[in-house]
C-alpha cells in the first residue's frame, strides 16, 4: 500500500505539473504585461495631475495676489462696514463673494409716538424686530481696478416707527419689504501706483467721509444714527450716482483726501443740476510723527460739504430754492492696545436746517483684560442741537440728548451678539410737557450679526 501511494506522489509532481507549470508561466508572463501597461497609464495620470496641480496653483497665487491688491483700497480713510464688507469676501468661480445678516430686537417701555407706523396698536411699551442681509461681490481687474456689487434686502424697523425723534434709534433698519435692491454698483480705476483713485457708479457717500474707526458701522458697532454719521450732515436722499476721487500721494504717507460728488434725489435726471458735493482731508499723526500705530493709529478729518437740492427758509417760508452746506470734523484715536477714543462734530446752515450743530464723543475698549480680545465694549453721548430758525418757527427747541452702550461678544467666527442700551433725553426737542410727551425713553435691544 505503501509503495502504491508513493508511485501516485511521483506521478502527480513529475508528471501533471508539467503542463500546469507551462500554463502557470504563461499567465505570469500576461499578467506582467498587463501591470507594464497599468503603470504606464498610472504615470501618465500623474503626470496630468502634476500639470493640472501646478495649474491651480498658479490661479491660487494670482488669485491671493489679487486680493492683496485690495490691501492698499482697504488703508484708505474708508467707512468701517464698507472696509468689513471688502474684507468679508471669498472667492467663488472667479468673483470674491461676501453674504451678511443682521438680525435686531429692540423694546422700550415708552413709546413718544406709538401707532404712528400704521401697526394700529397705540401701546407705548413695545418690542419690535427688523432684519437686513446684505451680498457683496467683487472682481479685481490685476492691479489696475476692481468692481464692487452690493445688494440688500429686510424687514421691519424695529422701533423706528414709534418713536419722535431728531436722531432715531435703528441705523440698520432697510425695509425693502424682503425685495432686494441695488445699494451700491461700482466701478474704480487706480493711478500712480495707486496713489489715486476714481470710483464712479451707484456710490454711498457716507463710506467715503465723516468716517470713524470707532463709530461708523450699525451692524458691528452703535446702532443708533447719531453715532453712525453726524445729524448735522444733509445727505443725498439715497446712494445714487456719482464719483469720487481719492489722492494719498507717497510723499505725504499720512493725508488722504477725498472729493465727492452724488446726484442728490437719485432721480438719474439733470444729475448736475443740483449735485451734492463734499471733500475731507484726513491726518494720520503716528504716520506723520512715526509713533506706534498699533498702539497710537488713529485719524483726524475735516470736510465741507454742499447740498444743492431745494430748500425752505424755516422763518421765510417763500424761500423755497435755497441750498444748504456745512462742516464738521471726525477723529479716532487709539489709547494704547485696548482702549480707543473717538469724537464728532458738525453744523449746518442753520436757516434751512432743523438741526444746526451735533456732538458726540465716546470710548471703547477689548476685553484684552478679560481674555476675550476680540469683544468690545462701548459707550457714547451725544446731543441733536436745533437751530435757532426752527424753534423760532414754533418748534420744540431741546437739545436731544443721547446715550448709548453695547457689548459685542464674538461667539464664534460666523456670529457674533451684541446686547445694546439706549437712553434719549428730551426727544424730539421737548424739554416740557407743555411741549408733547418729553419722558425720557429708554430702549434695549440685542443684535445678532451673522457673516457666512
Amino acid at each position: 500500500m505503501r509503495r502504491a501511494l508513493f508511485l501516485f506522489f511521483i506521478i502527480v509532481c513529475v508528471a501533471v505539473p508539467a503542463s500546469a507549470q507551462e500554463l502557470s508561466n504563461t499567465q505570469l508572463l500576461q499578467e506582467i504585461r498587463e501591470l507594464k501597461n497599468m503603470v504606464k497609464q498610472q504615470a501618465f495620470q500623474i503626470k496630468e495631475l502634476q500639470q493640472c496641480y501646478e495649474q491651480c496653483g498658479s490661479k491660487i497665487a494670482e488669485h491671493d495676489q489679487k486680493l492683496g491688491d485690495l490691501v492698499p483700497t482697504l488703508d484708505r480713510d474708508l467707512s468701517v462696514r464698507l472696509r468689513n464688507q471688502l474684507e468679508r469676501l471669498e472667492s467663488a468661480a472667479g468673483v470674491d463673494v461676501g453674504v451678511g445678516a443682521t438680525f435686531v430686537f429692540q423694546g422700550t417701555p415708552n413709546a413718544n409716538n406709538a401707532g404712528a407706523d400704521g401697526s394700529g396698536s397705540t401701546e407705548d411699551s413695545r418690542l419690535d424686530a427688523s432684519y437686513s442681509t446684505d451680498i457683496e461681490m467683487a472682481k479685481v481687474f490685476d492691479s489696475y481696478g476692481m468692481a464692487f456689487l452690493h445688494l440688500e434686502a429686510g424687514q421691519g424697523d424695529t422701533l423706528e416707527g414709534d418713536l419722535a425723534l431728531f436722531s432715531n434709534v435703528n441705523r440698520d433698519a432697510a425695509d425693502t419689504n424682503a425685495h432686494v435692491d441695488v445699494v451700491e454698483l461700482w466701478y474704480e480705476h487706480y493711478f500712480f501706483e495707486k496713489q489715486g483713485i476714481l470710483t464712479a457708479g451707484k456710490i454711498e457717500g457716507a463710506a467715503y467721509f465723516d468716517t470713524n474707526e470707532y463709530a461708523n458701522d450699525e451692524t458691528t458697532q452703535f446702532l443708533g444714527h447719531m453715532f453712525r454719521n453726524s445729524p448735522a450732515i444733509d445727505f443725498p436722499d439715497d446712494n445714487a450716482l456719482g464719483m469720487r476721487v481719492c489722492l494719498a500721494p507717497e510723499i505725504l504717507p499720512f493725508i488722504d483726501m477725498d472729493v465727492i460728488l452724488i446726484d442728490e434725489n437719485a432721480d438719474y435726471t439733470e444729475i448736475l443740476n443740483k449735485p451734492f458735493f463734499a471733500t475731507q482731508l484726513a491726518f494720520t499723526p503716528a504716520k506723520a510723527f512715526g509713533w506706534d500705530e498699533d498702539k497710537w493709529g488713529g485719524s483726524y478729518r475735516v470736510y465741507y460739504w454742499y447740498n444743492g437740492a431745494d430748500h425752505t427758509e424755516f422763518l421765510n417760508p417763500a424761500h423755497t430754492k435755497e441750498w444748504n452746506t456745512g462742516l464738521g470734523l471726525s477723529f479716532d484715536q487709539m489709547l494704547g492696545e485696548v482702549f480707543g477714543w473717538f469724537g464728532r462734530f458738525g453744523w449746518q446752515d442753520p436757516k434751512v436746517s432743523m438741526i444746526e450743530m451735533a456732538w458726540s464723543t465716546g470710548l471703547r475698549m477689548t476685553g484684552k483684560y478679560w481674555n476675550r480680545d476680540e469683544d468690545v465694549l462701548a459707550v457714547a453721548f451725544g446731543q441733536a442741537i436745533p437751530s435757532c430758525n426752527y424753534k423760532n418757527a414754533g418748534n420744540p427747541g431741546a437739545y436731544e440728548t443721547h446715550m448709548e452702550a453695547y457689548y459685542s461678544f464674538k461667539v464664534n467666527d460666523h456670529l457674533t451678539l451684541s446686547p445694546d442700551i439706549q437712553l434719549i433725553w428730551d426727544p424730539n426737542g421737548m424739554s416740557s410737557s407743555a411741549d408733547g410727551d418729553n419722558d425720557t425713553i429708554f430702549v434695549y435691544g440685542l443684535r445678532g450679526q451673522v457673516n457666512l
